[in-house]
């Protein structure tokens, strides 16, 4: 999976608004159902490469678009929240 990095927002609608305001930036992503080890409700999240990180945030904030959670998906699988020390 070339997307590392999984951003879940308070609703679709927001999901739905990131999604125009990435398209429009040419931020490579993909919208996905949330992964079920991250969460077991329904919704969709959006997916994207680490490196593009600051860029994503920066862009979803200067819409006032607020991230519910980050996370990084390592090497096995598995998922992680972003900055949460372990």
């Amino acid at each position: 999976m070339k997307h590392h990095c999984v951003i879940i927002l308070f609703s679709i609608h927001f999901v739905l608004k990131a999604e125009k305001i990435l398209q429009a930036a040419r931020v490579d992503f993909d919208v996905i159902p949330v992964p079920r080890t991250i969460s077991s409700d329904c919704g969709m999240a959006i997916a994207f490469s680490c490196r593009d990180l600051n860029l994503v945030s920066d862009l979803l904030r200067r819409e006032e678009i607020s991230i519910a959670r980050i996370y990084q998906r390592d090497e096995t699988g598995t998922y992680r929240e972003y900055g949460a020390d372990d």
